[in-house]
């Protein structure tokens, strides 16, 4: 096992793909820290309209991670993640010139359907570039080194905070930089002449009866939505709590900090030793437990501690989840096995955000303390009925990987001999 981790470094391509992780999470993590403060307190959007942002972002994240689950068959991973790349760095630089609420709805859906294009195509390559026994430590060194991106972000967003719509115009200069680098170091994968056979539309409607893999679909999108709300609230108790967003960033990069120091451990004693169903249940409640101990800090120090709670489910629940979507792929539809694992987090994110800028805004805002006993109750339930769905799944999970080619793919292959 110790052999196949250290070939992952010495596989060029996953340190491509790794190199792309940090310019991606650099990037994003310029904007995600003060985006709801700025839209609130510089453009003077309610909390209501603030997460509706945020929820168009999500929906259009939705349709852009099945597009382009669908376009890397057709134009290659590597030109999706491209253009992923470029459409976000539009939406930054739509973010940096826009006045109006309309203006950030339409640059909001721009920035999801990006991300869309981008991140599943991302994790696509990394399960596709190493071997399955590894790819949970693939995507836990994927987790450090994004966070290593949030790290440098959060001081940059600390240290510029006096210039917000700058930081949108630094943060779209790293996507183009993210789309130079994948098209100068990645592949180009787009298979061309009379040889190559695309994907029909009758193995993608496959997909509809693979139940193991719709049903833990719908359970994850559960926990997207609880995920979700901490981009939404953070920032706002941060915000109310320290009256000021200059230290925002900062928490930001604690709990990247964490991660950086933490997230090897986790994986080498938690991951690798316990079953993955588990690890999402338990990175669940963290991560509630994480939300209802942000309605209690009143200060600095106690908002990082209840960051890095939620940021410990983080690193519990997130390189399992990527590495059971491998785990369901069939090998030859991993584009958009991650498309549609996107697409319900999406989904997740857009309703969770939505819906919890409503509460947090009728129950009082950030500062009373009726929505934290709400997000307390919420986690109990989610954490319960994921409970329930690992005593369904570990005893399939043990019986092997599900996925094998379909009887089309195998019949393509033989008339490819």
């Amino acid at each position: 096992m110790r052999e196949a981790a250290s070939a992952l470094f010495k596989n060029r391509i996953y340190l491509y793909l790794l190199a792309v992780v940090f310019l991606m999470h650099l990037a994003s993590y310029l904007v995600i820290p003060i985006f709801p403060i700025f839209l609130q307190n510089t453009r003077l959007f309610s909390i209501g309209q603030v997460g509706i942002i945020l929820g168009m972002s999500s929906i259009a994240y939705q349709g852009g991670s099945l597009l382009g689950g669908v376009l890397a068959d057709r134009l290659g991973k590597r030109n999706v993640l491209i253009a992923g790349a470029l459409t976000q760095g539009v939406g930054m630089v739509g973010y940096a010139t826009s006045s109006t609420y309309g203006l950030y709805l339409v640059f909001a859906a721009v920035n999801g359907l990006g991300i869309g294009l981008l991140a599943p195509t991302l994790k696509a390559m990394i399960a596709d570039a190493v071997d399955a026994d590894v790819r949970t430590k693939a995507f836990s060194w994927r987790g450090i080194i994004a966070h290593s991106g949030i790290i440098i972000a959060g001081l940059l967003v600390s240290w510029l905070a006096i210039a917000r719509q700058r930081l949108f115009t630094i943060a779209a200069a790293f996507f183009l930089l993210l789309a130079t680098v994948a098209l100068f170091g990645l592949p180009n994968d787009r298979c061309r002449g009379s040889e190559c056979q695309s994907v029909s539309l009758v193995e993608y409607k496959q997909l509809l009866s693979h139940r193991s893999f719709l049903l833990f679909s719908a359970i994850t999108m559960l926990i997207w939505a609880l995920y979700a709300q901490f981009g939404l609230v953070m920032p706002l108790r941060a915000g109310h709590v320290l009256e000021t967003d200059k230290l925002v960033g900062l928490i930001w990069t604690f709990n990247s900090v964490s991660v950086v120091l933490l997230q090897g451990p986790i994986s080498r004693f938690v991951l690798e030793r316990i079953n993955p169903y588990l690890s999402l249940v338990a990175g669940t409640f963290l991560l509630g437990l994480g939300l209802f101990c942000l309605g209690w800090a009143d200060r600095f120090l106690t908002l990082c501690a209840s960051s890095i709670l939620f940021i410990v489910g983080e690193m519990l629940f997130m390189p399992v989840l990527d590495s059971l979507v491998g785990y369901f792929a069939r090998e030859e539809l991993l584009g958009i096995y991650f498309g549609i694992s996107n697409f319900v987090s999406g989904i997740g994110a857009a309703v969770g955000t939505s819906i919890g800028g409503s509460m947090v805004e009728r129950l009082g805002g950030v500062a009373s303390p009726a929505p934290w006993f709400v997000y307390g109750f919420v986690t109990i339930l989610f954490a319960s009925m994921l409970g329930l769905f690992a005593i369904y799944a570990m005893a399939r999970h043990r019986r092997g990987n599900p996925a094998s080619p379909s009887p089309l793919i195998l019949a393509r292959k033989e008339k490819s001999k």
